[in-house]
């Protein structure tokens, strides 16, 4: 690792001030930029927490995951949108991954504007409890807004464990 380490500005964000950052290591860096790979090792590649914000019991939480072969489908940001008191208690609303730090930046925006709409109150996320072994790492993206069976009725969603209320 290079010990001239170049520091980076944080990632800008349309935070309103009713959010709360509990964690921020989302630095302005795209994995595609043409930076020193050490410096991208140590500002995203190894940084399966790089941003944790909460609002109420609405916490968005953001990671990379993989490493950095940009070539594994699966490596890249994700984000993470859960409802509840820890991940352990909560109901997942929104599951997205992409390698773009643009269009994470452009998600994160507007599930900030989505949360303070109030679109998610009237549904119920995946649910993860430390009773049960529900396990959102089996999907790869998921948006509790798309369901349109789970948002029309009260209906369970077999697949994941669904229900919304109307």
């Amino acid at each position: 690792m290079s010990s001239n380490q170049t520091t980076y500005k944080l990632q800008s964000l349309d935070l309103p001030s009713d959010w709360s950052v509990r964690r921020n290591e989302f630095y302005d860096i795209d994995p595609t930029d043409n930076i020193p790979e050490d410096d991208k090792f140590l500002n995203i590649y190894c940084q399966e927490d790089l941003l944790l914000i909460q609002k109420e019991n609405y916490h968005l939480d953001l990671g990379w995951y993989g490493s950095d072969n940009l070539d594994n489908e699966l490596t890249g940001y994700c984000i993470h949108l859960f409802k509840g008191d820890s991940w352990l208690i909560s109901e997942l609303l929104v599951k997205f991954r992409s390698k773009d730090k643009n269009e994470i930046v452009d998600q994160i925006n507007s599930l900030i504007k989505t949360v303070d709409n109030k679109d998610f109150e009237r549904l119920i996320g995946y649910q993860v409890s430390e009773e049960n072994s529900n396990d959102f790492t089996d999907f790869d993206e998921f948006d509790i807004r798309k369901n349109k069976k789970a948002r029309c009725a009260n209906i369970g969603y077999s697949k994941f464990g669904l229900t919304a209320l109307i």
